[in-house]
């Protein structure tokens, strides 16, 4: 009926973690290799996590390095080796030259395309159905109105955020190390704290996640879910990058929830504590991204 996924980095996080209202998990964090036991670039233990995911009912994808260049192309091809000998559900990459890798290595179950493979066009999307893609994760710019078209032209199935951090950038450094310690130092983790970019005029925020910057507000779908499964969207997904276990666990409680009351057409709850839990997770507040057509920053309440 519908499917709701999150991110996980690593063992620790799985084991630690409550995942019980998702469906499906994307094993890996794609930004960084140097983050700690990350399941993209350590595949020796994606076999644990693997089993871990399915043993508890649930689908598994495995992510790749979003931004590799030619030196990394070795290792990341041992982690697609150790992806295809287990049983998982898809791959997801960001990276075009990964997709031919995919190809050259005989991949044959389904491709997912993540975030920072810069999906805006069903013209696109119909390249890459060429190369295995079965869903995409369209560019956080886009709108509602352009994300259908794009599923419905090409066709192909489409993931949708409908809360946590906005992916805004990615690079081959991390923004923190640059900054914080001598160049050549090795990594001390400091992603692991938040570090925030702020601008009091204009009120915009950014979240600094090292090789990766997210806005600081928080995307919130909540009051809008009859409206996406209205337009026939069922791939539904939570970015928790970075974030707690508590926040993991209470924002898929309550899509959990809120899609289970809109799917099986139960009267719907009153959004409004909903709103207020979730906004009380949040450091920077709510805001629908770009789906309404705005800039980002604004949030719009249901009807």
């Amino acid at each position: 009926m519908f499917e709701l996924s999150t991110n996980v980095a690593n063992p620790k996080q799985l084991r630690q973690g409550d995942f019980s209202s998702y469906d499906a998990l994307y094993l890996g964090d794609f930004s960084c290799p140097e983050y700690p036991n990350n399941f993209c670039s350590h595949p020796g233990l994606l076999r644990e996590g693997v089993e871990l995911v399915k043993d508890s009912g649930k689908k598994c994808y495995v992510r790749l390095y979003a931004v590799p260049s030619n030196h990394d192309i070795a290792w990341v091809r041992e982690s697609i080796e150790a992806a295809l000998a287990l049983p998982i559900d898809a791959l997801e990459v960001h990276n075009l030259g990964l997709l031919r890798v995919l190809k050259d290595m005989g991949c044959e179950i389904p491709v997912h395309l993540g975030v920072f493979g810069n999906l805006y066009t069903h013209e696109t999307a119909k390249v890459l159905k060429d190369y295995g893609v079965t869903r995409v994760y369209p560019n956080p710019e886009l709108s509602l109105k352009e994300i259908v078209y794009i599923r419905d032209q090409a066709p192909i199935d489409v993931l949708v955020p409908v809360h946590g951090k906005i992916p805004l950038v990615i690079s081959e450094t991390c923004f923190i190390m640059e900054n914080a310690v001598a160049p050549g130092s090795d990594c001390k983790f400091f992603c692991s704290k938040a570090h925030w970019l702020t601008r009091e005029q204009g009120g915009w925020s950014l979240k600094d996640a090292g090789r990766m910057t997210l806005s600081g507000k928080d995307l919130c779908m909540i009051e809008h879910l009859g409206a996406l499964a209205a337009a026939g969207l069922r791939n539904f997904y939570v970015q928790s990058h970075g974030e707690e276990r508590d926040y993991v666990a209470t924002v898929g409680r309550i899509y959990r929830q809120a899609l289970e009351q809109v799917f099986s057409g139960a009267p719907a709850s009153d959004p409004a504590d909903w709103v207020a839990e979730l906004g009380g997770l949040t450091k920077m507040g709510l805001c629908n991204g770009y789906y309404f057509e705005s800039a980002g920053q604004r949030y719009v309440a249901g009807n």
